[in-house]
């Protein structure tokens, strides 16, 4: 199991509803992921062999991220392509993760 902790939340603009902060992984793996740029937003599959995180993507001044999945079985991790537009949340659709996109 990982065990994800969102540290030095606040605001990704001033005014947003939406926060970007660091992430402190545990458990008996840890990926080697950036610390920083992160939404306090995070969803594990049903068997808990997954987890997904949003990674802030704010080039150009325009808001999108990253949708960040860790396979805990494989020990690995994969990044889809940019979304634009701010994550509301994540779901678990079938065999992947889902974003809720604003």
């Amino acid at each position: 199991m990982l065990k994800v902790a969102f540290l030095n939340q606040s605001e990704i603009r001033m005014g947003s509803p939406f926060n970007v902060c660091e992430i402190q992984l545990s458990g008996d793996w840890i990926p080697n992921l950036e610390k920083h740029d992160w939404q306090d937003v995070t969803v594990s599959s049903p068997d808990q062999r997954f987890v997904a995180l949003v990674y802030w993507d704010t080039s150009g001044n325009r808001p999108g991220f990253h949708l960040v999945t860790i396979d805990l079985v494989e020990r690995s991790v994969t990044s889809s392509d940019r979304y634009l537009g701010c994550c509301t949340g994540i779901k678990w659709l079938g065999h992947e993760f889902s974003p809720e996109v604003l």
